[in-house]
């Protein structure tokens, strides 16, 4: 079986399901740690699906620990709400599982936690950069860049969408020991948390590897409950290949962006091959936030002052979900955007005044 090892740790002792944990101590997959354990019983924490430390990029800031984001539901998205990044995007249990011995564990959320922590610095490098909305320092370092691909691949992976694609994808095979409600239902998610760990490292790796373009839209963005999307391949079954050869969007917050351009792309502009930098344009940019919202699950979310809805309005049919019973073909996708020359960037002032329409 596949080894996990988290960059910048040391390799910490082999856990019974097969995988190293950093600083893990034997068995520790069958426990949470101490502290929320004696917190919270085995599957009633509220797991955020999207970290905070993410969407809080996107939120206003009211006070102390206390973050705005402006939400709408798919299912009504023209009736937007209010709600603060601690109470959205967060499931009961939704990363507990089970051990081989039906030992509930809370592993793969510690293991999210580790990598949010170690990316935060990161974010701050990127966007926080006091020169201009895009920093004078680009690409990141070699450290700086394996720490952002294995955030990147987490989000790829642990999303809502992505279970539904996996429980659909692969039907339960049945067997197994029978459990007590409770743990029963903590193993209906091993399926989706098994395949985070097996894929997360060879995930991380192909990501690392591509091209990294750090953009800023004219167009204010969104984000979602799915944050990261691959252009043309987001449900593919092969979640790796598709990876390697489609393009790849991350918003960042309402205005910045990182593009990761696809085999197609870099053929034709030789100039996208290696790390870049690039301005997007109003059209490009109005059909970047199409592609957020044409793959989230069920929630889009925005800065309460950076609204798309003030330049854009959904339209054309979102990428099927076969679990619901869609069967229409998904969007295609064409995108294009010219490079930035290295020694320009925008003003900050332009991350919070915007042109009259």
């Amino acid at each position: 079986m596949p080894q996990v090892i988290l960059p910048g740790t040391s390799q910490g002792p082999r856990c019974r399901a097969g995988y190293y944990w950093p600083h893990a101590e034997e068995g520790d997959l069958g426990r949470a740690s101490s502290g929320k354990r004696a917190a919270h019983e085995a599957g009633k924490t509220r797991d955020h699906t999207v970290p905070q430390m993410y969407l809080r990029r996107f939120a206003e800031h009211r006070g102390r620990r206390q973050h705005e984001l402006t939400v709408r539901r798919i299912a009504g998205i023209n009736r937007p709400f209010p709600a603060m990044t601690n109470n959205i995007l967060a499931e009961r249990g939704y990363y507990w599982g089970t051990s081989l011995e039906g030992v509930p564990h809370h592993a793969v959320e510690e293991l999210f936690s580790q990598l949010e922590g170690s990316v935060t610095p990161v974010f701050a490098e990127m966007l926080d950069a006091p020169e201009g909305a895009l920093p004078e320092r680009w690409p990141l370092t070699d450290a700086e860049r394996l720490q952002l691909a294995w955030w990147i691949s987490a989000q790829i992976l642990r999303t809502t969408r992505q279970r539904k694609r996996l429980a659909f994808a692969d039907s339960p095979t049945g067997g197994g020991l029978e459990a007590p409600a409770d743990i029963a239902v903590l193993a209906a998610n091993n399926p989706h948390l098994r395949y985070i760990v097996e894929h997360l490292a060879a995930l991380a790796l192909t990501v690392f590897g591509r091209p990294w373009g750090l953009g800023f839209s004219d167009i204010c963005l969104l984000t979602s409950d799915v944050p990261v999307v691959l252009l043309n391949g987001h449900d593919a079954r092969n979640q790796l290949a598709a990876a390697a050869i489609c393009d790849i969007l991350l918003p960042l917050d309402p205005h910045r962006l990182l593009f990761l351009p696809g085999a197609a792309m870099q053929q034709h502009d030789p100039g996208k091959r290696s790390d870049h930098r690039m301005k997007i344009e109003g059209g490009v940019g109005m059909a970047l936030v199409q592609t957020v919202y044409d793959v989230a699950d069920a929630f889009v979310l925005h800065h309460p002052k950076h609204d798309p809805w003030h330049h854009w309005k959904p339209s054309g049919p979102r990428q099927p979900a076969p679990w619901t019973g869609d069967d229409h073909p998904g969007p295609m996708y064409v995108m294009e955007y010219g490079l930035l020359a290295p020694h320009l960037t925008v003003e900050r002032r332009w991350l919070t005044e915007h042109p009259s329409p």
